[in-house]
C-alpha cells in the first residue's frame, strides 16, 4: 500500500510537468471528448445498425427527433462491412514478427522472435489487437496498455495487453512533433474501494462509471463527465456508485529518484491522480518509476497510442477514418427510406364518399385482406368506380436512383480498398491478387504501415514486462525483491551531474546486486502441457527467481533467459498489410506453385550455393503465398527425418522379431517324379496331403477332380514339373 501523505508535501516546482499543468491538460481533454461525443455516438450506430434508433432519441443538435408510428426507417449498414474488410486486410492471423539481430550482438532475436510469435498467436491477445484497430478505424484513435502479473507460471500468460478507447486516451495533442511529446495518460474507471487500499487513501467520494457513447439512448446530459457524487452511508446502495475517476501519467520528462536509494535516478517518472476528491486531487497520491525502460535508460511508456490519421500540423490530434464516410451512409439511409414510404404511398392511398363504408369495411380495406368482398348498400347508384377511386401519386423520379448511384460511388472512393478485399470477383489471376494485396503507397499501405510500426512498439513494450515477468519479482521497474537497489537496465541512471560523488558507492551496489543474481542458479519454467513429467523441486524455493521460459518450436524446445531478451532488437512483420484471400485463391496458389516448388526442392537437396538458394526461396514462397505449415522446406526435412528413422525402427524391430523366433527346421521337398507313376486319383490324393498348407493349391486339386482322367493325368504333369522347378531354385 503507497503512502499517501508523502507525496502530498513533494515539491514538484522544479519539475517540467507540474500537478498543476496536468490538470489544464485533462480540462482540456474532457472538453474536446464532450465536443465531439455525439458525433462518435453516430459512429458507433452506424456500426451497430442503430443508425434510426440514435436518431429518434437524439439527433446532431440534442433535439429530440419526433417520428411516427407508420414511418419506414430503412438502414444501410455498409460501415460494419468496410471495416471488417478494412480488418482482415490489416491484421490476418497468419502475421508474424521478424526480430532483427542487436547491433551491439547481445541478446538472441530467433529466440526473442519466437517468444513473440507464440505471444501474438495467443487468442487473448490477437482478439485485441483487432479491438483496437477497429476502434482506431471508427474513432480518431485507440491505445494499448502493456503490463505483467507477478507469480509463477508462465511468464507469457501473465504479461497483459488491454485497450484503451480514444476517450480515456490523455494525449500531449499540442506538440507539432511526436518526439518532443512531454507527457502520455491514461484516465479510467476503477472500483473505490480497491483504489482507497491500494493507495491508503481513507473517504473518497464515490461516482457512476460513464458509458461515455450512451448518448441518444438515455436521458443523461451530453456532457460526457458529468458525475453525482453520493453520501458516503448511500455508497453501498449501487454498484454503479463505488467508482472514483483515476488518471495516470507517464511523465517523460522529469526524473525519479528514489530516497531509500541515494544515487540511483530514474528517467521519467509514473504519476497517479484521483480525481473529483476536492484538494485530495491536487496532487498525486503516487509517484514512482515507469513501469518500464529502454535498455539504455531512456524512458518507455507502457501506453501506446494508434492513430491512422491526424491533423496535418499536429501528429497527436487524431482524425477518425469512418467520418468521411458517414455522409455517404446517411444519404443512403434517408433516400432509402424516402423511397419505401413513397411505395407505400403509391399503393396504400384511395380516396371514397364519406359514408359509403362502415368503420368495419374501412379497416378490412386498408389491412388488404386477400379475398376480400365489400358490399354497397342497394340504394348506391352510382358506378361502382366511384365508390372508392385510388390516389394518384407522383412517380419516383429516375433522378433518385442517379443520385443514389452517385452517393453509392462516393462512397466506394472513400473506402479505398481493392475489389478483392470487398469480397467483389474479379477475372485476375491468383497471382494478380496476391500482387494487389501487397503494401501499395495508397492510403491502405499508409495504414498498414502505421499499423506495423504501433505493433513493433507495443511488442518492444512486451519484451520488457516479459523479462520482468521472467524475474518473476513483483516490481514492474526490475527490482530485485529484498534488494536494495535497482538494475540499470531498466532505466536507473548514475550521471555525474544527478549522484556527484555517491557515484561509485551507486556502482559498487549494482554490481554487488548483479554478481549476487549471476551467482543464483537459475530455475527454467517449463510448461508442463508441453512438457510432461516435468515436477518442480521444492529444493529450489527461497532462491532469487529468474525463470528460463521453456518454448515449442516446431519439433524442438527451446529454452529463453532474461539475457536472451535484454537486448535493443528492431522489429518488423511479414504478411501483414495484404487483403484476405478466399479458399479458392488459396487453392489456386497451390495449385500454381505445385511445379515451381517441387522442382525447388529437388534443387535444395544438392549441396553448394544452388542448394542453398533453393531452400532460401523456398522459405520466402512459403511465407509469401501462405501455404501450409507442413510444406515449410524445414518442416519437409523433419518428416523425412522422422519417417526415415521410424522405417529404420520397423526394420530394426522386423529384424529383432526373426531373430527371437526359433529356427524351424527346412522342410525338403519330396521326389515329385514317383507320383507321375501313379493313377491320377492316388496322385491328387499325395498332392493333398503335400500342399495341405496352401489353400490355393487345395482349390486347383478341387477342380482336378472334377475333369476326366485323362485331363487329370495332364494337369498333374504341369503341377509337378512346376513343382520340381521350384525344388531346383
Amino acid at each position: 500500500m503507497a503512502e499517501y501523505d508523502k507525496f502530498q508535501d513533494r515539491d514538484y516546482s522544479s519539475d517540467q510537468i507540474t500537478p498543476r499543468f496536468i490538470h489544464e491538460q485533462l480540462r482540456a481533454h474532457d472538453k474536446k471528448m464532450r465536443d465531439n461525443r455525439s458525433q462518435w455516438a453516430l459512429t458507433k450506430a452506424c456500426y451497430t445498425t442503430n443508425y434510426w434508433k440514435h436518431v429518434r432519441h437524439r439527433n446532431y443538435t440534442g433535439k429530440q427527433h419526433q417520428t411516427r408510428d407508420n414511418e419506414i426507417n430503412v438502414e444501410v449498414n455498409r460501415l460494419f462491412g468496410i471495416i471488417t474488410a478494412y480488418l482482415s486486410s490489416l491484421y490476418p492471423r497468419s502475421q508474424r514478427a521478424i526480430v532483427m539481430p542487436d547491433p551491439n550482438g547481445v541478446g538472441d532475436s530467433s529466440k526473442a522472435e519466437l517468444a513473440l510469435n507464440r505471444f501474438m498467436e495467443s487468442s487473448r491477445i490477437h482478439h485485441r489487437i483487432m479491438t483496437a484497430l477497429r476502434q482506431a478505424l471508427l474513432y480518431p484513435g485507440s491505445g494499448a496498455k502493456v503490463g505483467y502479473y507477478a507469480g509463477r507460471g508462465n511468464p507469457l500468460d501473465r504479461v497483459w495487453m488491454r485497450v484503451i478507447p480514444w476517450w480515456e486516451m490523455v494525449m500531449d495533442s499540442d506538440v507539432g512533433d511526436a518526439e518532443d511529446e512531454r507527457f502520455r495518460g491514461h484516465v479510467y474507471y476503477r472500483p473505490l474501494k480497491e483504489v482507497e487500499e491500494e493507495y491508503g487513501i481513507q473517504d473518497l467520494a464515490g461516482t457512476e462509471r460513464d458509458d461515455f457513447l450512451r448518448v441518444g439512448y438515455s436521458g443523461q446530459d451530453s456532457g460526457g463527465y458529468k458525475k453525482r457524487s453520493y453520501p458516503k452511508q448511500d455508497k453501498a446502495r449501487s454498484d454503479d456508485r463505488n467508482f472514483v475517476r483515476v488518471l495516470e501519467i507517464c511523465n517523460l520528462k522529469d526524473s525519479y529518484e528514489d530516497k531509500q536509494n541515494p544515487g540511483i535516478l530514474y528517467q521519467g517518472r509514473l504519476e497517479i491522480y484521483v480525481l473529483g476528491q476536492g484538494k485530495k486531487s491536487h496532487k498525486p497520491v503516487y509517484v514512482g518509476p515507469l513501469p518500464f525502460a529502454e535498455t539504455d535508460g531512456r524512458p518507455l511508456s507502457h501506453i501506446i497510442p494508434l492513430i491512422f490519421n491526424h491533423e496535418p500540423e499536429y501528429p497527436l490530434r487524431g482524425m477518425a477514418h469512418a467520418d468521411r464516410l458517414l455522409p455517404q451512409i446517411q444519404e443512403l439511409n434517408s433516400y432509402r427510406s424516402f423511397m419505401a414510404m413513397a411505395t407505400r404511398k403509391d399503393t396504400r392511398q384511395f380516396i371514397t364518399r364519406k359514408g359509403t363504408f362502415g368503420a368495419d369495411e374501412l379497416t378490412d380495406l386498408t389491412e388488404g385482406h386477400d379475398g376480400l368482398i365489400l358490399q354497397l348498400e342497394q340504394d348506391f347508384d352510382r358506378p361502382l368506380g366511384d365508390a372508392i377511386v385510388p390516389l394518384g401519386n407522383t412517380p419516383i423520379s429516375a433522378n433518385i436512383d442517379q443520385y443514389m448511384a452517385v452517393v453509392e460511388n462516393d462512397l466506394d472512393r472513400n473506402v479505398n480498398l481493392s475489389p478483392s478485399a470487398r469480397g467483389i470477383v474479379t477475372k485476375a489471376t491468383a497471382f494478380e491478387v496476391q500482387a494487389v494485396q501487397q503494401y501499395t503507397e495508397s492510403e491502405f499501405g499508409l495504414h498498414a504501415s502505421i499499423k506495423d510500426e504501433w505493433l513493433a512498439a507495443v511488442l518492444k513494450v512486451v519484451m520488457r514486462a516479459l523479462i520482468s515477468s521472467m524475474q518473476d519479482l513483483g516490481d514492474s521497474a526490475g527490482a530485485y525483491e529484498d534488494q536494495e537497489v535497482d538494475l540499470a537496465q531498466v532505466g536507473a541512471i548514475s550521471g555525474e551531474e544527478e549522484i556527484g560523488n555517491e557515484q561509485a558507492e551507486g556502482i559498487d551496489q549494482l554490481n554487488a546486486a548483479e554478481e549476487q543474481f549471476s551467482d543464483a542458479e537459475q530455475e527454467p519454467y517449463v510448461d508442463e502441457d508441453v512438457v510432461p513429467g516435468f515436477e518442480e523441486d521444492p529444493k529450489e524455493e527461497g532462491k532469487i527467481e529468474s525463470e528460463d521460459l521453456m518454448l515449442r518450436d516446431r519439433r524442438d524446445f527451446v529454452s529463453v533467459s532474461v539475457e536472451d531478451l535484454n537486448a535493443d532488437f528492431a522489429i518488423t512483420f511479414i504478411e501483414g498489410g495484404g487483403a484476405p484471400m478466399d479458399e479458392a485463391v488459396q487453392q489456386q496458389n497451390l495449385l500454381g506453385l505445385l511445379q515451381p516448388y517441387t522442382a525447388l526442392w529437388s534443387a535444395a537437396q544438392k549441396k553448394g550455393p544452388e542448394g542453398f538458394m533453393a531452400r532460401q526461396y523456398m522459405k520466402t514462397m512459403a511465407e509469401k503465398f501462405n501455404l501450409p505449415k507442413d510444406l515449410h522446406p524445414d518442416e519437409l526435412d523433419a518428416k523425412l527425418a522422422e519417417d526415415d528413422a521410424d522405417q529404420k525402427d520397423q526394420a530394426d524391430d522386423e529384424q529383432l522379431k526373426e531373430s527371437a523366433q526359433p529356427q524351424q527346421p527346412q522342410q525338403q521337398m519330396p521326389d515329385l517324379s514317383d507320383l507321375a507313376q501313379l493313377p491320377p486319383d492316388q496322385a491328387i490324393s499325395a498332392l493333398r496331403d503335400i500342399f495341405a498348407e496352401d489353400p490355393e493349391m487345395q482349390q486347383v486339386l478341387d477342380q482336378l477332380e472334377t475333369l476326366p482322367p485323362e485331363q487329370q493325368g495332364q494337369m498333374i504333369a504341369q503341377i509337378l514339373s512346376t513343382g520340381e522347378q521350384g525344388a531346383a531354385v
